[in-house]
């Protein structure tokens, strides 16, 4: 073996044991401040869609996707406090310490505002990872599942009421339930459960907070103001494009699997 050679060899040796060492530094303790760092990186990027190859917005992005998968799937990282990643993104755990979700904005620009959320569940004994937005290969379904998710609550035997909001833009933002449960292998919306509809929907004007639905969870109940279209200065021929209160509160009780309407 000549002296080049050797020399060659070593310097490998020396990268691949950096490497080795490097991902077995990514323990329990800095898995937190790990994924933050590649959530930072992706902030600091969100505007750069043409940058060096790995590291443009989406690149980084998926990295960041792919991490936090398979820091979830691990059973050693179950019990890691994701205190620094908390000050990015919401993170939310149900009173039974089975289900977890995080969610996070996207930044994709103006308004309409992309928020992607994936969970951690608990279930014999082992744990599965998903996403609770609907996306293809390519671009997300508008099926409103673009939120993000801020509320968790333990409704019935494994079934977990979640509460999320989303915006599209032009001054509205809507706050969305779903009743969620895991089946065929993933955790996923129950089945026409809120009067025939998976998912209950409510859109409101941005900035009246006074119209944010509640979910009471001694009565399980949903109550909701009552809307009607808005018109501009009362002009019945001109439509002011937001919804007006009645002062009338709806409510959704849960009974047997279902919300159904409560008579008034």
């Amino acid at each position: 073996m000549n002296k080049s050679y050797f020399i060659l060899s070593f310097i490998i040796l020396i990268r691949c044991s950096t490497t080795i060492h490097s991902q077995q530094s990514i323990d329990a303790g800095s898995i937190d401040n790990h994924l933050t760092s590649i959530y930072k990186k992706f902030k600091d990027n969100r505007h750069d869609y043409g940058a060096t190859y790995g590291e443009a917005r989406d690149s980084i992005l998926i990295r960041f996707q792919n991490t936090l998968a398979k820091t979830l799937r691990k059973e050693s990282f179950l019990n890691v406090k994701y205190d620094s990643l908390a000050e990015h993104m919401r993170i939310i755990s149900s009173k039974d310490d089975k289900l977890k979700i995080f969610s996070w904005d996207e930044f994709n620009g103006g308004t309409w505002h992309i928020y992607n959320s994936m969970y951690q569940y608990k279930v014999n004994n082992e744990l599965a990872v998903g996403f609770l937005t609907t996306k293809t290969e390519d671009h997300y379904i508008t099926d409103n599942t673009e939120v993000y998710h801020y509320q968790v609550q333990l409704i019935d035997n494994d079934k977990y009421l979640a509460k999320a909001y989303g915006t599209h833009g032009s001054g509205k933002e809507f706050y969305m339930f779903r009743l969620l449960s895991f089946n065929d292998g993933v955790l996923k919306d129950c089945d026409g459960c809120f009067n025939g509809d998976d998912k209950f929907m409510y859109e409101i004007s941005r900035g009246h907070d006074e119209l944010i639905p509640q979910y009471n969870p001694e009565t399980k109940e949903i109550s909701y103001h009552e809307l009607v279209e808005g018109y501009i200065n009362g002009d019945l021929n001109s439509p002011s494009g937001f919804m007006d209160s009645t002062g009338k509160i709806l409510k959704l009780r849960y009974k047997n699997g279902v919300f159904i309407p409560l008579e008034n």
